[in-house]
């Protein structure tokens, strides 16, 4: 008893396991290849690569510190010449040092930068905005390669599928005919068209395979999760809420972004005319000191604020300004051309939902006739009124409707998905 409980404890998580990975969907595939894909893994490095930036920035307000030396030669130097009486002694003065050195820590510490560091940081949180966004749109164009893939493997599947049951059909009839041969009411040519017609069923099944066996290794590479050949794959649900367009699209809200960026960057130029204010201190060793006079090497020291305000810049402000109000306008175009691309594949995609539909309802017809005039044939064939070539065709006519039916029924889950694709909706 305890041997039964412990094997099933050990079979059945395989069993589930198994389970899990033979039925795939298209949302299982979608969810792999925007967690796995190697471009998700650069929103985080765009995070942190802003966060180091505006953290540089935030230094601006820190005090910003220089070692300074300097050493120098010269040919002459203040000359002190005081002219006295004749009758008083001369003063002399020590001559100056034609050397002099210095070695200075200059301090500077900004008070207002004119709103420069603000702005700057505005544009560093705009364009991880517009970078992430962008990340997004090329994973959300995922879906649309995912959706090409899976759905050429469904079809090749139910293509298979269908396939092998005309083929089980053949082969039952030939073994009928065979037999029908062999007792001589039946001529040899008949079994040897159904064998040729095998011949190209089996060609068929491994065209199909192979295609299939391609199909599965990009499926696998574009998820990042081995998905097998055996898997099943699930035909999606798609349903359409709406017929109205509603452009959702993660390009139309880039747009928007990179149009805020633009303003951020004109309002930034403001701040070029604004007066900026700094604090500044100097502390020094060397010789001469401030006493110009002494030829003593000396510490000195000098703290003050100063004022930096470019008051005229001969219009290079106005001309930048336009020049940003040229890059709006280029994006309202482009945002636009966008528009108007996507509602003429919203068209479009529209008009392929509504044929497929027609069709679909045409399909169901003409396959339940194809069924009756294939099920005819047989008894025909079986007591002697047309040959097996001819069978063969009925049957292929029946074969060809239901591919046809089973291509459209895909085609027009497909056609749903792309539909909801362009408008940002999938």
């Amino acid at each position: 008893m305890k041997r039964t409980i412990i094997l099933a404890l050990i079979i059945l998580p395989m069993l589930m396991f198994g389970q899990i990975h033979d039925t795939v969907t298209i949302e299982y595939c979608y969810q792999q290849a925007q967690k796995n894909y190697p471009l998700a893994r650069q929103v985080d490095l765009l995070g942190k690569s802003t966060e180091l930036r505006i953290c540089n920035l935030n230094k601006n307000w820190l005090p910003q510190m220089n070692l300074n030396g300097y050493t120098s030669l010269q040919s002459a130097v203040t000359d002190v010449v005081i002219v006295l009486p004749a009758n008083l002694p001369a003063i002399g003065m020590p001559p100056l040092s034609k050397d002099w050195y210095k070695l200075t820590l200059d301090v500077n510490q900004s008070i207002y930068d004119g709103n420069l560091t603000a702005y700057q940081k505005k544009i560093e949180n705009s364009n991880l905005q517009t970078d992430e966004k962008n990340v997004q749109i090329e994973l959300y164009k995922l879906k649309d390669r995912i959706n090409q893939v899976y759905f050429s493997i469904f079809y090749s599947q139910e293509n298979e599928a269908l396939l092998n049951n005309t083929k089980s059909l053949l082969e039952a009839r030939f073994k009928e005919v065979q037999s029908a041969v062999t007792n001589g009411t039946m001529l040899a040519s008949n079994v040897d068209a159904l064998q040729v017609e095998l011949y190209k069923t089996d060609q068929e099944l491994a065209e199909l395979r192979i295609d299939r066996t391609s199909a599965f290794q990009v499926l696998s590479e574009l998820t990042s999760v081995s998905i097998p050949e055996t898997s099943h794959l699930l035909l999606p649900q798609a349903t359409l809420t709406s017929m109205v367009f509603e452009n959702s699209r993660l390009e139309y809200q880039l747009f928007d972004l990179q149009q805020d960026r633009v303003g951020l960057m004109k309002n930034m130029v403001n701040t070029k005319l604004n007066p900026k204010i700094y604090a500044f201190g100097q502390l020094g060793y060397g010789r001469p000191g401030f006493n110009m006079l002494s030829n003593d090497f000396t510490p000195w020291w000098i703290f003050g604020a100063k004022l930096n305000w470019n008051i005229w810049n001969w219009n290079q402000n106005k001309n930048e300004k336009k020049i940003y109000d040229i890059q709006n306008d280029i994006l309202k175009t482009q945002k636009e051309t966008f528009d108007k691309n996507t509602r003429i594949e919203a068209d479009r995609g529209l008009s392929d939902i509504v044929k497929l539909t027609e069709m679909l309802r045409k399909d169901e017809d003409i396959l339940a006739l194809r069924e009756k005039i294939t099920h005819t044939a047989a008894s025909q064939m079986d007591n002697g009124v047309i040959t097996s070539s001819e069978y063969i065709s009925r049957l292929n006519e029946e074969t060809q409707a239901r591919l046809a039916l089973e291509l459209h029924q895909i085609q027009l889950v497909k056609a749903k998905l792309s539909y909801l694709f362009i408008m940002g909706k999938l």
